[in-house]
Order: C-alpha cells, then structure tokens, then sequence
C-alpha cells in the first residue's frame, strides 16, 4: 500500500512538472492512466481535479471537463468526502456556464442545494450563484434591447462594453471567449469609443489570466500600447507582458520591456514592482550589479511609503513591510558579496580576450566600488598593464579606420611599438611592431626610429651582437643624415668594444665624432 502511494505521489510530482512546462496534452494523459490504475479514490479525485482544470482553465475543452467532474460525483458511492462532491457539483456549474448551457447551470446548482445542509456555506453559495446567473441574463437582455434602440450611438458602445462586462465575470455569466467577441464587436464598430482603451485591455488580460494563451495574450497587449498608448492602460499592458517573458524565463525580453515603463511611464502607479521584478530578472542572469540597483531602488525609494496592499505586486501577499524589508536587504547583502568576485570573472575574462578597453573600466569600477577586497588588490597590480594595452587597442583602432596620413600612421606605430618596449617591456611584440611599420613605410623617417630601437634592443636587453649591429647598420645606410644614424654608429662602436674588436670600434668611434 505505502508502495502504491508513493509511486503515485511521483507520478503527480511529474505531471505537476509538465503543467509548469504547458505540455497540457502529456500531463492529460498521464492523469488519466493515473485515475484508472489507482484504487485510492483520493487519489483518483486530486486527478480528476487537476484533469478538469486542464481542460477548463488551459485547454478549454469544456465537454471534456464535464465528463471529469462528473466521474468524482460518481465516487460519493466509493466515500468521497462531502466536501469534494460539493466542489465538483460548483465546478460543474461554472462548466455549463462556460458553455453558455444557463439552464443546466441553473439545475445543477440547485442539485447541490437539495443535498447541502441548511446552514453549510455551500447551499448559500449555490443559491448565489443561481441569483447571479438569473440577473445576469436579465442584464443581458436589456443591454441588447440598448443597442437595438439606440444603434450607431456611443450608448450602443456602451451597452456592448456592459454586455462583455456579463461574460467576463466569474460570478455573472462566465463566458470570456463570448467576452472576447463583445469587447472587439465594440473595436471594430467604435475604435474611438471612451471606453476602447479598456476593451482592448480586457481582451488582453483574459486571454492572459481566464484562458492562459500566453501568446495571444502579448499580442493583446501590444495593440493596446501601440494602439493606446497614453491611455491609463497602456503601461499596465506592458507591465504583463514583461511579467508573461520572466514567467517564460525570458529575463532579457522581460528587462527590455521593464525598461520601457521606467522610461515612458515614469508615474506608473506600480513602479515599485518594476523594480523589483526588474532585480529578479538582472539576478537570474547574473547581471549582479544590475540587480543590486534595482533592488536598492525598490528599497529606498518605494517600500518605505509603500501600502502593504500592494505587497501582492511582487507576490509577497503574506508579508509585512518589515518582512519583506529585510528579505530584500539580505538579497542587497548577497548580492554585494557576489559582485566583486563576479567583477574580476568579467575582468579576468576580457583580458584573456584582450578586450583591455572594457577590462579597464571593469578595473576601475571594482577599485572603486570594492576597495577593500581581494579581488580589487589584485585588479590594483593589474591596472598599469591593462592601461597599457588599452592604449594600443586605442591607437591601433586609428590606425585601422584608415583616417591617418602616412606620416601620422607611422608615428601611431611608433607609439605602439614604443608602448610594447618601455612600458609593458614586452621586448618580441615591441620587435614585431618595429618591423611591421618598417615593412609597411620603409621610407619614412620614423622606421629610422624603429631599426635603431630593434638594435638596442637586441643588443642591450637579448644580447644578440649580431642582430643588433645588421639594424644599426641598415640605419647608417638607408638613413644616413638622421640623428638616429649618428647614435647607430656609435652603438656600432660599443658592440665592437665590448667584442674586443677595438680597431673596429675606433673606426666607429672616429665616424660618430665626425658626424655634425
């Protein structure tokens, strides 16, 4: 028996994984064979249940519905507790509601009164509910003797707006698709009724919240902030589609459209929300430094003067102002934990990618935000380095954008090879910098510059005598009236001496003295 239990607590388990996931079609199925192979009518009835939730509220397969709640009727033989019959016989109500069949509706719930006992809240409920539906449709009838009498009328507009008001609501004749229909039939015929904006918003918010059709939903949405958009209702369409994106973790579509109701709605009577949502989203992508804004935000400017009523905005209906400060500072704490390490990730990433333009504004926004932690130190020791190659990413970007003369790319080459010598004392790139601007403007003056310097390189720092005495000489000889020629030969002169070649040296020595 516990066996039996326990695999079918599993196999709800995985059907409540396909209902977040909206595979409606498996989890219809999986309850279905679940309900038949079980012998536990508890078990049985939590599947017909969620069964007939699926095709009411997510599928709309009405006829569907009916034949499930009808089978948890028939379980009060098995010993179904009352109180589930009692919810099945209201379920079943507000099925035949939904199908428009007003009668049925009517005699069911007057089935449930003959059954319920006289001071049991549920015979009251049916009794309401039969009330409701009775006045309803009187209402109905003169809504539709409105628009006959004054046809082409905004009052025929409004008695359409009040006929989809009928078959929006739950408690009157409970049919949003027939909603639906009546709110566009006011579009189509009215598009600039007082009352439009609403109409399209409603359309929008039932397909979103009555028949979970998630995309028709964002469509609905969209007309009426591009169709709408100074209307009252237009940030509040936005605000669900950016609320429908983070449900679907689709954080950066929810961020952009978050983002637009800061920007275009600045009054946005749920502001506070957008904020903390805005952090929600910013955390689940590990933008941590986004999130922590936005969370400090909500905190100091909204909730200090927020009504606990809105509360529910950011689901936090059970919570007290209080509470829910100090569940938000723990995230800010957190958070504030979290950025520095994740800030030095970003840092050590973009220098492996040598984006070194981007690392030093990470550098320096992590020094600056986070002196005291190890993470910084270490972005400290790094900084020079860093600017250093930001400074060649720099001037190799003007030399790439082809908006230099020759003279001036030649001095910019100059300057990064010089940068990759004296300052980083990267001796092989500051080489392979000096011969490329060499072998790209052999005559310009700067690649005097640029062999005289590859000379005293490999001379004075890789000790290669002979390396550095071919580029002083192809100084001497391709540029001979330049200061850098004067300074070669006497560097000729120095690597002959400390050759022990001192007649060489001497003649070396004796050229220099020569020059003006």
């Amino acid at each position: 028996m516990l066996m039996t239990l326990l695999s079918a607590h599993a196999d709800l388990e995985n059907i409540t994984t396909l209902l977040k996931e909206r595979r409606y079609p498996e989890a219809a199925a999986q309850l279905k064979n679940l309900a038949k192979s079980s012998a536990n009518i508890e078990t049985q009835s939590r599947c017909y249940n969620q069964l007939g939730e699926i095709y009411y509220n997510y599928t709309q397969q009405y006829s569907e519905a009916l034949k499930v709640y009808e089978n948890i009727l028939k379980l009060k033989s098995s010993g179904l507790s009352m109180a589930e019959i009692y919810l099945a016989y209201i379920k079943i109500g507000d099925v035949y509601s939904r199908m428009g069949e007003y009668g049925n509706a009517i005699d069911n719930f007057n089935a449930l009164v003959d059954i319920a006992p006289e001071n049991h809240f549920v015979k009251q409920m049916g009794l309401q509910k039969i009330r409701d539906i009775r006045t309803s449709l009187k209402d109905l009838g003169m809504q539709r003797e409105i628009i006959h009498t004054y046809k082409g009328t905004p009052l025929e507009g409004d008695a359409q707006f009040q006929i989809a008001e009928l078959y929006r609501s739950h408690a009157q004749l409970n049919q949003p698709e027939s909603a639906i229909e009546a709110y566009q039939d006011l579009l189509n015929k009215q598009p600039k009724h007082k009352l439009a904006a609403e109409a399209q918003w409603r359309i929008a918010h039932l397909r979103h919240t009555m028949l979970h059709q998630s995309t028709l939903a964002i469509q609905a949405y969209k007309k009426v902030v591009d169709e709408f958009p100074t209307s009252n209702f237009a940030a509040e369409a936005l605000f669900h589609i950016a609320n429908l994106h983070r449900a679907d973790e689709k954080y950066q579509q929810a961020l952009t459209v978050y983002d637009t109701i800061t920007n275009n709605y600045p009054n946005f009577w749920n502001t506070h929300a957008v904020f903390y949502w805005s952090g929600i989203c910013h955390e689940n992508m590990k933008n941590y430094s986004e999130a922590q804004k936005a969370f400090l935000i909500f905190l100091n400017a909204y909730l200090p003067t927020l009504d606990p009523v809105y509360l529910g905005q950011i689901a936090m209906y059970d919570k007290g102002i209080a509470e829910v400060t100090q569940l938000v500072r723990s995230k800010i704490d957190r958070l504030a934990q979290l950025i520095p390490k994740q800030q030095f990730e970003k840092l050590e990433k973009a220098v492996k990618h040598e984006n070194y333009v981007k690392a030093l504004t990470i550098a320096r926004d992590l020094i600056v935000s986070a002196p005291d932690t190890h993470v910084a130190k270490r972005a400290v020791t790094q900084i020079h380095s860093i600017e250093h190659h930001a400074a060649i990413q720099k001037l190799d970007a003007e030399i790439k954008n082809g908006k230099l003369n020759l003279a001036e790319k030649a001095r910019t080459q100059l300057e990064i090879a010089t940068i990759y010598e004296r300052k980083l004392l990267d001796y092989s790139k500051a080489i392979d910098a000096y011969k490329k601007m060499v072998q790209e403007q052999p005559k310009s003056p700067y690649s005097a510059e640029a062999y005289y310097r590859i000379g005293i390189i490999s001379s004075d720092i890789l000790e290669k005598p002979n390396t550095a005495l071919q580029n002083f000489n192809a100084v001497i000889k391709h540029y001979p009236n330049t200061l850098q020629a004067m300074m070669a030969t006497f560097q000729v002169g120095e690597i002959y001496r400390r050759l022990h070649r001192y007649s060489e040296a001497v003649r070396a020595y004796q050229t220099t003295i020569g020059y003006p």
